[in-house]
């Protein structure tokens, strides 16, 4: 809730993980966070509930580095964000955000070595603004040329807040490189989740739950989706549209079980085993779900706490990263 952005690293699996930099990113709390890799760096990406959506560089456990602000996309504070892995010989990495409103927002995210941004009519937009530390500063030092972008496209998809955003399955080439996705899947707490061609910014599948949509994530090898809601539960969907427009999907295959005592926080998809996901809730613990039985795996605690919540995680190399209303990062190693 302090708008910091840190960095960790750990010598060993399922040990400490420490602290390697940090930077003040924004003036309200971070609400999202994404990654991706360009340049050989890592480009981080974080929305705000002050309205704000910036990239960062981050290198070799040192920096992170102010890269760009983007711009005109949004009136509310930012609830999700997610950045393309363009692998492609001269990809472009395209960032999708989502707000408060339901606002919808597509970003050309520049290059490490761009020096400008670009805005929706291809105009460069480079301008001088006051850094520090990577950060948004007002001070009169350290004043640094800050790319500043504006969207590429930007409507109103949801009639409330986006809570999760995932790039549609596009498949891989015989080179193992993938390429710049066409579709874009999003959950809402309008109890949605919809397909969109991002080329024409045209909804081409909307699915209606009964329950707001936490978060949401997609398997690693297709358009099959798991949402969490506040009923407990962990949902999947099938959202392959198959070129039939608004009527190509199958809609929910199943709910697996409700395990968990209270709203389920976040959900993420193993990015290894398209079986396997995981998921955090309000009642502290984290469980790790294979798909094809409706009893999670494992169940543990997440927090160090009685009453505390287990609020977001992601996968790493053999291990899950959990974070909590605690205050503390934990990773668990994870051999599945």
């Amino acid at each position: 809730a302090d708008g910091v952005i840190r960095a960790f690293f750990s010598s060993s699996k399922g040990g400490d993980l420490q602290q390697a930099t940090s930077v003040a990113a924004h003036s309200g709390p971070i609400k999202c966070l994404s990654t991706s890799s360009i340049g050989g760096k890592t480009l981080v990406a974080t929305g705000s509930m002050d309205q704000t959506l910036i990239t960062h560089l981050y290198q070799n456990n040192k920096s992170l580095d102010l890269h760009a602000v983007y711009l005109g996309g949004h009136t509310n504070s930012i609830g999700s964000v997610v950045l393309s892995n363009d692998n492609s010989p001269g990809g472009k990495t395209i960032m999708a955000s989502g707000d408060w409103d339901g606002g919808l927002a597509i970003w050309s995210v520049p290059s490490s070595s761009d020096g400008e941004g670009v805005d929706s009519t291809g105009e460069n937009t480079t301008k001088k603004r006051k850094g520090s530390k990577g950060g948004i500063d007002k001070s009169d030092d350290n004043s640094a040329t800050i790319q500043e972008v504006k969207p590429l496209q930007s409507i109103k998809a949801h009639a409330s807040n986006i809570s999760g955003l995932a790039w549609g399955y596009n498949g891989s080439s015989n080179d193992g490189s993938s390429s710049a996705p066409t579709t874009l899947l999003t959950g809402s707490w309008d109890h949605g989740l919809k397909v969109y061609d991002t080329t024409r910014m045209d909804c081409i599948l909307t699915l209606n739950g009964s329950r707001v949509v936490t978060s949401l994530s997609r398997c690693s090898n297709s358009n099959v989706v798991a949402t969490s809601s506040p009923d407990c539960t962990v949902r999947l969907w099938d959202m392959r549209t198959n070129g039939e427009g608004s009527g190509g999907g199958s809609g929910m295959d199943k709910s697996l079980r409700q395990s968990h005592k209270s709203w389920v926080s976040g959900v993420q998809w193993s990015p290894t085993d398209p079986f396997v996901l995981a998921s955090t809730s309000h009642d502290g613990t984290l469980k790790v779900w294979d798909i094809r039985s409706s009893l999670p795996l494992h169940t543990v605690k997440a927090v160090n706490k009685k009453g505390e919540k287990a609020l977001c995680l992601t996968f790493g190399d053999g291990v899950i990263y959990c974070g909590g209303s605690d205050c503390v990062v934990k990773q668990f190693a994870c051999k599945i």
